[in-house]
């Protein structure tokens, strides 16, 4: 929390400390900074167990399925090494039957062809 700019006071009783620590096995860490960075009061907050009895207690489990990955740290497939595909852009330059190229994204080697796990 102190990393996301939230510094509050953590004294508090046993068993809010044990309902934290519920809360962060169910939800997680990240799930309660998230709220907590949202949390909204007329005062501001100074202590922990606002966020306790705010919401804390009423977060959902954590989810288990794995988060996306963002698109700028997938592993893009081998490259083909085809001529005509680029080795960074994995686009290939086609010629229509008017003769105008274009670029066209390959269908060996770009992240986004269709049998592509990213």
């Amino acid at each position: 929390m102190t990393d996301a700019g939230l510094v509050v006071s953590w004294q508090m009783t046993a068993d809010d400390w044990q309902n934290i620590a519920r809360v962060q096995q169910r939800a997680g860490v990240e799930q309660m900074v998230k709220f907590a960075l949202g949390a909204k009061s007329r005062d501001p907050i100074r202590f922990a167990t606002f966020y306790l009895r705010a919401g804390w207690l009423g977060l959902p489990p954590k989810s288990t399925k794995p988060a996306p990955q963002p698109k700028h740290l997938r592993v893009l497939p081998d490259w083909c090494q085809d001529p005509d595909c680029d080795e960074i852009t994995r686009m290939r330059q086609v010629e229509d039957a008017n003769g105008l190229r274009s670029l066209r994204p390959c269908p060996e080697c770009h992240p986004n062809r269709k049998d592509s796990a990213a």
